[in-house]
């Protein structure tokens, strides 16, 4: 196994190879630089160097104006050391190293803009650098103040989620109603309060709980009768044995994946103004999906995810798998049309923290980004301890570099390639066509710039020029992205979205406010200190995320493994134990059974961090098992069940519920589909629901010269080209503009497979999901909301996807039951999991012959008209 120097060189080295980190480091002395006298140094920078920054430079790059283009401030000393967008701009001692040299010669970039520098000047610049650039300036900081002390931490140290769990020592109960510990904490809880527990529920409604809760799918016909036949012999090694068999279907991982993907925030978009696709995003998702059925332990999960590119690894295997985990850091919303790439940079790192502390430790850290969050307490001086750490991290999530896009970043390119990579490879014929083209696109953009040039003094013509060149940069943008996509061969690459560490850690600058432009002194990288009174050091080489990541998962950590726990619970029991869920502070709900919890926390851990375990420890426990039968004296001492005397009913997620209606439709498709519609998109932007994409752009190119329409055209020329054919009855070309509506992947397409894999755009959520109360992908969703509106109603009257699902209900039902009575029976088995009553029944033939008389229709129609009847009930879509 590589040792970790070993793996942190090897990243830098892959790194620099791919040109993805800066050539510069952060400022160092130069041991070569010109020896010179501190005041005569001074003295030389105020004669020849500030009057020409202030005079050529401030107006674009200063606090004062409020211009930092490129992210570059040349108004303080280390505005110039830390640099801007492309790194440090200024190597004191070293000419070769200093890009500021570079750009005022207009080698790589031309500053002034239009303005060449005298020679004069150039010549005392020179010796500035050369003589170690001294520079008396430094920035007006504000002191860094706070409302939290010591003592306050100290305090905060003793509030309950702030101590290290200990293992509770199990209360001595009514053993012949307990089944595990589980049910002696409940029990003992219920008995303090004069609460008496539920009775069992019966078989059907047990399976179709578990079914449900661990796997996310009804039961079958199959199921049903293998279960009903091992209760009757012993219900808790039937239990037993439809957990461990749930527990290892591939099913599971992606129903308890997704309970992940709602607290990671995992979308496949950027959301917001610029609503940029993720095309890479899909890999993160399958990874989780596959963590959860490995049953990767929970500290490792949560290491692969903060730091995965920075542990040691055996295999090029291993060390891809970690780099798309750090994919956590990387999809969260972003404003990709922010200016002023300063600010973009500090709400990047602020989101980062957020997620990462809310999700794993269930503490609000982002709140002390503008003040002291005293109630918990966590000082700003904690936040910007943590900022140092993800400034010190490089966040890669690829989306296209348009004129609205002023924040376009790439992708990570992994060690391996995929075995069955999205997209088909192309001859380098092909390849040359999108290159040549991408030539001639550019060639239009310099000429319009011209024109756009020309035309400055009238208005209207220049508007025109100007969304002409929106449009142009639109094209090189999709064209260099799709030939960016391919190697030199013409194959797909292999790329994922991640975080990598930067060539030299920084720590971050305290901001008074949070303000951008009010900076203090620089905090060292560090952890929230309620959390650990003698937390582990950084390394000044270390950006301090491994060290986050391993902090976070130790077992003297007092909130990781209580928050996961946690999180278990309420997707079993159907109430988290505490139900402020990411949030464990002192703003937070208190825990209603706190001595369980710290139990099962501590157990956790000692079960090597078993999700499945823990899951198992309490499906199989009698408190699962209880009846949601309504109790009136129970209800009036306890009416939100906090302290569980019954099971709970729940509406199914939006999820569940879509597949659910695949299921028994007997139309799911089980298999997992290759990446997401969003990756065979590219990148691109989402609106309206549609993912525009220049990915198929090279089939049209070749459909349009066939159809003699010409070569190398743009996608807006052969849209235009295809509709002037059409309505010219060329069938060709309407045939064409047919095909190429259908290649526009949809953000909500109608396909059968399971609905964790449906495209997730941020303000695009697929109506299935939506109208459900899909959790928001921009959010941190520990709970999500549970609503009752008409709109579901009418989804289930009208919606094209619940008819279709109906209408093949109805088919395999008339394929499997000969009469009505069976038939009838066999909806709601399949729907319900379980038999019609009487009354039911009698209803249900009294149906199937009314709308027969009222409709004369045939025996298929009303069979879909029963089965969607039944499908729109409570019942269908609440687990009791």
């Amino acid at each position: 196994m590589f040792e970790f120097a070993v793996n942190k060189l090897r990243v830098q080295l892959v790194l620099a190879a791919m040109l993805f980190l800066p050539t510069a480091a952060l400022a160092r002395q130069n041991d070569e630089s010109t020896p010179v006298d501190e005041a005569a140094g001074i003295a030389f920078f105020e004669a020849k160097i500030r009057p020409v920054l202030i005079r050529e430079c401030y107006a674009c790059h200063s606090v004062q104006t409020g211009e930092s283009r490129g992210g570059l401030q040349l108004d303080t000393k280390s505005g110039l050391l830390v640099g801007g967008d492309s790194g440090p701009a200024l190597v004191p001692g070293s000419i070769e190293d200093s890009p500021i040299w570079s750009a005022i010669n207009h080698d790589d970039y031309e500053m002034p803009p239009g303005k060449q520098l005298s020679m004069s000047i150039l010549e005392d610049i020179e010796q500035w650098i050369s003589m170690g650039a001294p520079d008396p300036r430094t920035p007006e900081t504000v002191a860094v103040t706070g409302t939290v002390s010591e003592d306050d931490i100290e305090r905060g140290r003793k509030f309950w989620s702030f101590v290290v769990p200990v293992l509770s020592t199990v209360p001595v109960s009514d053993t012949s109603w307990s089944l595990n510990e589980i049910d002696q904490f409940v029990l003992e809880k219920l008995k303090q309060n004069d609460l008496k527990p539920a009775s069992d529920a019966g078989p059907e409604t047990i399976l179709r709980r578990l079914c449900f809760d661990l796997v996310g799918l009804p039961p079958t016909e199959a199921q049903l009768k293998s279960f009903e036949k091992l209760w009757k012999a012993d219900p808790d090694k039937a239990v037993a044995t439809v957990v461990d068999k749930l527990l290892e279907s591939p099913q599971f991982g992606e129903r308890w994946g997704r309970h992940w993907l709602d607290v990671a925030r995992f979308a496949e978009s950027s959301g917001k103004e610029v609503n940029a696709t993720f095309p890479q995003a899909w890999r993160y998702r399958d990874y989780v999906f596959d963590s959860f059925n490995d049953d990767k332990p929970y500290d490792q999960f949560i290491q692969e995810q903060i730091a995965g590119d920075l542990l040691p690894v055996e295999d090029d295997e291993q060390w891809a798998r970690n780099i798309v985990a750090t994919g956590f850091l990387a999809f969260g919303p972003k404003t990709l049309i922010e200016q002023n790439p300063r600010q973009f940079t500090a709400d990047l790192i602020d989101e980062q923290i957020d997620a990462t502390t809310r999700v794993v430790l269930g503490v609000s850290v982002a709140c002390a980004r503008c003040h002291d969050h005293k109630y918990d307490p966590i000082p700003q001086t904690d936040y910007y301890a943590m900022a140092g750490i993800f400034r010190s991290t490089r966040t890669f999530y690829g989306t296209l570099n348009t004129r609205q896009n002023r924040r376009p970043s790439q992708l990570i390119r992994l060690p391996i390639k995929d075995a069955d990579p999205i997209g088909e490879p192309i001859s380098s014929g092909e390849l040359k066509k999108l290159s040549d083209q991408l030539a001639d696109v550019e060639v239009q953009l310099q000429e319009t710039a011209g024109r756009r040039r020309e035309a400055r003094n009238n208005p209207d013509g220049a508007q025109t020029l100007i969304r002409e060149i929106n449009s142009l940069q639109t094209q090189q943008a999709s064209l260099q992205g799709l030939i960016d996509s391919y190697d030199e061969k013409g194959k797909p690459r292999s790329l994922c979205m991640g975080v990598q560490p930067v060539a030299q850690p920084v720590n971050a600058v305290f901001l008074a406010r949070g303000e951008i432009d009010q900076p203090g002194e620089q905090i060292p990288r560090g952890f929230v200190q309620v959390l650990d009174e003698n937390p582990p050091g950084i390394d000044s080489d270390s950006s301090g995320r491994l060290e986050l990541a391993q902090w976070m998962t130790r077992p003297e950590n007092p909130l990781t493994a209580r928050v996961m726990v946690n999180r278990i619970w309420q997707h079993l029991i159907g109430q988290a134990i505490v139900t402020s869920t990411d949030n464990f502070g002192a703003t937070g709900e208190p825990p209603s059974h706190a001595e369980l919890l710290d139990w099962m926390s501590v157990t956790f851990m000692n079960d090597g961090w078993s999700v499945k375990q823990m899951i198992r420890r309490i499906a199989t426990s009698r408190t699962y098992r209880m009846a949601s039968t309504f109790d009136q004296s129970s209800f009036e001492q306890d009416p939100e069940n906090r302290l569980v005397w019954r099971g709970n009913s729940n509406r199914l997620d939006a999820e569940a519920l879509r597949d659910a209606m695949l299921a028994i439709s007997g139309k799911l498709d089980v298999e997992r589909p290759l990446g997401s519609e969003v990756a065979k998109a590219g990148e691109t932007i989402a609106r309206d629901g549609v993912l525009r994409s220049a990915s198929t752009m090279l089939n049209l190119q070749m459909q349009a010269e066939k159809a003699g329409l010409g070569e190398n055209l743009t996608a807006d020329k052969i849209r235009n080209r295809l509709r002037r054919a059409a309505r010219d009855r060329n069938g060709n070309a309407g045939e064409m503009m047919r095909q190429f509506a259908e290649q526009q992947p949809q953000a909500d397409p109608n396909v059968a497979y399971r609905s964790v894999y449906l495209p997730v755009v941020r303000d695009s959520v697929p109506r299935s999901m939506e109208v459900f109360d899909f959790a928001e992908p921009s959010m941190i969703v520990g709970t999500r909301d549970v609503s009752n509106t008409p709109d579901q109603g009418l989804y289930f009257m009208n919606n094209p996807f619940v008819i279709d699902c109906s209408n093949n209900l109805a088919k395999r039902v008339a394929r499997e039951a000969s009469s009505l009575p069976a038939q009838i029976q066999m909806i709601f088995t399949v729907c319900y999991g379980r038999q019609a009553t009487s009354q039911e029944f009698h209803a249900a033939q009294e149906f199937v012959t009314a709308f027969e008389t009222e409709t004369s229709s045939d025996a298929g129609t009303k069979l879909a008209a029963l089965c969607q009847s039944v499908m729109a009930s409570a019942e269908f879509r609440i687990v009791d």
